[in-house]
């Protein structure tokens, strides 16, 4: 007959490897998690944005300017390491779409789609809208200037193998954005 203390380290011993399995099962990566993070690099070059409110070097044909600007991402590696490679599943983030909002509301939420696919260890670049035109033009004859951030935030996905879409992806960023009428030369 055993003895009632290697009953209990054989139990305990049992228990801990029971509990160590379940914690594995429950955590670590799945055939879908995401091996790479999205990040903003740069908004308009790092630079803050001028949105003129009106362009009239030619009198005979004033118009509103569109606000866009330039965006680059990078792919970067969770956990560092070597870029997975390209082609290989898990080494592109797609990027899907992205919204703007202003901290004080001059413009309304621009929402808009992109399809930009970012290597593992790569950059991308696109042009985004910061503003809806109409909105701007109501605001011609404004006098002074307003200075605002817009927060941007970027939607996507890990893109797999071709046919299946990872884990969602997001990253944020903010630009320094001052309206008015410049006066234009």
């Amino acid at each position: 007959m055993p003895k009632e203390t290697d009953m209990k380290t054989v139990m305990r011993f049992t228990l801990a490897v029971l509990t160590i399995g379940a914690l594995l099962g429950m955590s670590g990566c799945t055939d879908l998690s995401s091996r790479n993070t999205l990040i903003v690099n740069s908004v308009n070059g790092g630079n803050s944005y001028l949105s003129d409110l009106i362009n009239v070097i030619d009198p005979l044909n004033p118009f509103v300017p569109v606000d866009q600007v330039k965006v680059q991402f990078g792919n970067i590696r969770n956990g560092g390491g070597d870029p997975i490679k390209a082609g290989a599943p898990f080494s592109e983030i797609v990027v899907t779409g992205y919204r703007v909002t202003y901290d004080d509301g001059i413009f309304s939420p621009v929402v808009g789609g992109l399809n930009c696919r970012v290597e593992s260890g790569s950059t991308n670049e696109v042009t985004i809208l910061l503003s809806d035109s109409g909105e701007k033009g109501a605001l011609v004859g404004m006098s002074g200037t307003v200075t605002t951030i817009a927060r941007i935030h970027f939607t996507g996905y890990n893109y797999i193998n071709g046919y299946n879409n990872g884990d969602a992806v997001y990253a944020d960023a903010a630009l320094s954005v001052q309206v008015g009428d410049f006066g234009d030369k």
